[in-house]
């Protein structure tokens, strides 16, 4: 069955009309191989970003929770929207379908609209938590519903493409093709670009440039009279501020990654070209995706906890391999379960590794040899 389309004598009359002239097999193949190594290198590598988050008890906090929603996003954008621009770029035509059509530039707009309002909670949660941390506090139930906030936000805006996307049929070529950029027919189509472009990306610049400007201006100060920057002797904890280095890396990378891709936009829009050059869209799915790729590079180079944890899911760490063995619960308190804290007790010394961990907890033989020998009555289980 053909998919529902709309049709002209002209080609020229259509939007995007040359994205359908055939292109060299040689560029095609290098750009498809391309594409796919990103596509295996993200999936894997954001898969193991969720993984450790998931298991690794260190990583289960507030900011990690922003961190997963990123990488749900860029997994989303390999898996539901990778293979169909990978198809297009194949066959030279579009074969899906329309509302295929629809939903896969419904999610190719919507995924990194989500992503910068995300990159925003981000940096609220790291103003609050160092410049007001008494006033303000981003639980944990606050920073899902800040994720959730941000994705109806970009889905919302993202909605309208269902309205303005339709696969067009070129009757001299007797193909199909779902049009890459935003059709920019009449006004309407020239308005929601321009909001799409001010909501999901430069209103999500600015709000960010002006959260990590303060709080370098919190965290740093200008020395005097040189040009150097010295820190403050504000009781910022060394670890904070490694986390918001980090994060303002990632959301510069972000930020430079998408910008190509928002640029095209705007230059479609601009000047509304009857044909325009596969290989430009291309470059800008390269640098959006790219994203996908750098960001668990920067978590893996930059964050200690992280490598922590990719050990402990691999069961690289001795404490990974130990811990289901060594850690037991010797008191009733709600404190130790909830915290899994207790030590364990030795029946067989003699068996005890000497790296294992419970001869490091097990304190019957210092007691035995100590010259004041301690209460046996005393509690088994540390607070």
């Amino acid at each position: 069955m053909e998919p529902s389309v709309s049709s002209a004598d002209n080609s020229s009359n259509l939007p995007d009309s040359g994205l359908i002239v055939p292109r060299p097999v040689q560029q095609v193949v290098l750009e498809t191989l391309i594409l796919v190594v990103m596509w295996t290198i993200s999936v894997l590598f954001n898969g193991l970003v969720c993984l450790v988050i998931y298991k690794s008890r260190r990583m289960q906090s507030t900011t990690n929770y922003f961190v997963v929603s990123l990488a749900v996003s860029d997994l989303a954008m390999a898996v539901c929207n990778m293979p169909f621009i990978l198809g297009r770029l194949l066959i030279h035509s579009w074969v899906f379908g329309s509302f295929l059509c629809k939903s896969v530039r419904f999610i190719q707009y919507a995924l990194p609209g989500s992503a910068m309002y995300v990159l925003v909670a981000i940096c609220i949660d790291r103003f609050y938590t160092i410049i007001y941390p008494l006033s303000f506090k981003v639980t944990r139930g606050t920073a899902k519903r800040m994720i959730l906030s941000s994705w109806i936000i970009a889905a919302a805006i993202a909605g309208f493409c269902f309205y303005f996307f339709e696969v067009f049929e070129d009757t001299s070529a007797k193909r199909w093709f779902c049009p890459t950029y935003i059709p920019v027919l009449d006004w309407a189509g020239i308005f929601y670009t321009i909001c799409l472009v001010l909501l999901t990306f430069i209103f999500p610049v600015f709000l960010t440039l002006f959260g990590y400007f303060k709080l370098f201006g919190y965290i740093w100060k200008t020395g005097s009279p040189g040009p150097t920057f010295t820190r403050t002797m504000n009781p910022v904890p060394r670890a904070k501020v490694k986390m918001v280095k980090m994060l303002m890396l990632v959301s510069t990378v972000t930020v430079v990654a998408f910008l190509p891709f928002y640029v095209t936009q705007v230059w479609y829009c601009a000047t509304n070209p009857l044909g325009v050059e596969p290989t430009i869209f291309v470059v800008a799915t390269w640098a959006m995706f790219s994203t996908s790729v750098a960001k668990p590079l920067i978590y893996l180079r930059y964050n200690s906890n992280f490598r922590r944890g990719c050990k402990e899911v691999f069961c690289m760490s001795t404490m990974k391999c130990y811990r289901s063995n060594t850690y037991a619960i010797t008191t009733a308190t709600a404190f130790g379960k909830k915290n899994f804290v207790g030590v364990m007790e030795s029946t067989a010394s003699t068996d005890v590794k000497v790296d294992s961990p419970v001869k490091a907890f097990n304190r019957a033989p210092l007691v035995e040899k100590s010259a004041w020998p301690l209460s046996s009555a005393m509690p088994s289980t540390y607070l």
